[in-house]
């Protein structure tokens, strides 16, 4: 296949994708409610009407109306553009990583089986992140035909992948469940909830053991990364300025201690350091756990989207972030 081929085919993948993503929005939405995802037609959640095909182009739509109903103009959640560019962007990405695969020699069917198998996975992956965004609700309906499909496709594969799946599967759950415990026994609730077990599940099921530990540390921080914003905001705004300026100096020295100017130091010096890290790390987890404003309001980010977020990037790129993480240990 000549490049320009393959480019002309990814742009009809976007399209495509893009016209999935109307759908998916349509999907999860309607979980809420237990309509058909078939009928009744798309219609404005406020008045009622109708919507047009010529008003039901994927993100297109969206920009000409200026995100009105063109009947009662009532603002359209920008939710509809997002997870239609989101999901036209995945199917691209997906397609340029495994599209390649089917024109490898030798040709196997697993190779063509792959792209698609991906495809069907990532949109039920969004249907997920949507409710659990949304309603901070995961529906049984779409987590189990998750980990079907990805035992199914393990299945094809073998005796070892099928037995590889079942041990990531088992794998999964487990260790989802012992952080949830974690949660109960410190706040006498849930760290995460029973569809985020499902998740997990079928992130071992598609990952195996070893990168499943890969893939939960990588969701680990992209939650985080969502988090701690909104954290430090909210302690700003309660006026804990002791708990921002501790929580700066512990990252400060987590940083400075895996600059390669460190190893300059002796050893002594370097175990001193680390004792010091150690206890301020500490005391600032003491002080997060008994923080009043926190436990009466607690700052929450769904942990579902993370997991499938990472799910797809150790899928896609396990190796590379593998060795990325050894090197910050070693």
């Amino acid at each position: 296949m000549t490049p320009e081929l393959f480019n002309i085919i990814g742009f009809f993948i976007f399209i495509i994708g893009l016209c999935i993503g109307s759908f998916l929005n349509v999907v999860s939405l309607r979980a809420f409610t237990g309509e058909s995802i078939v009928l009744p037609p798309s219609k404005c959640p406020k008045c009622g009407a109708k919507i047009k095909p010529y008003d039901n182009i994927p993100v297109l739509s969206y920009l000409i109306l200026g995100g009105k109903c063109r009947n009662c103009k009532g603002s359209i959640s920008i939710q509809y553009p997002i997870v239609e560019f989101v999901t036209g962007i995945g199917f691209l990405c997906l397609y340029n990583m495994f599209a390649p695969l089917m024109f490898d020699l030798p040709v196997r069917w697993q190779n063509f089986v792959l792209f698609p198998f991906f495809l069907i996975i990532f949109s039920l992956s969004v249907v997920i992140s949507v409710t659990d965004i949304k309603e901070k609700v995961v529906f049984d309906i779409h987590t189990i035909p998750l980990l079907v499909i990805i035992i199914l496709f393990k299945f094809s594969g073998g005796t070892a992948m099928f037995g590889d799946a079942l041990l990531g599967m088992f794998a999964g759950a487990v260790l989802m469940e012992l952080l949830s415990g974690i949660g109960w026994v410190l706040v006498r609730k849930r760290a995460f909830g029973t569809g985020d077990t499902y998740i997990a599940a079928s992130m071992g099921a598609l990952l195996g053991v070893k990168m499943f530990v890969v893939a939960l540390v990588t969701a680990i921080i992209i939650q985080m990364a969502f988090i701690i914003p909104s954290f430090i905001k909210k302690l700003a705004n309660d006026g804990e300025y002791k708990l921002i300026t501790l929580f700066g100096v512990f990252t400060v020295m987590l940083i400075f201690y895996k600059l390669p100017t460190f190893d300059a130091f002796s050893d002594v010096i370097k175990y001193i350091f680390v004792i010091l890290l150690t206890i301020v790390g500490i005391y600032l987890c003491k002080l997060v756990l008994t923080l009043k404003s926190l436990k009466e309001n607690p700052t929450y980010w769904p942990f579902g989207p993370s997991l499938l977020i990472a799910m797809f990037l150790v899928a896609m790129y396990g190796g590379i972030i593998q060795h990325f993480y050894l090197t910050l240990v070693y």
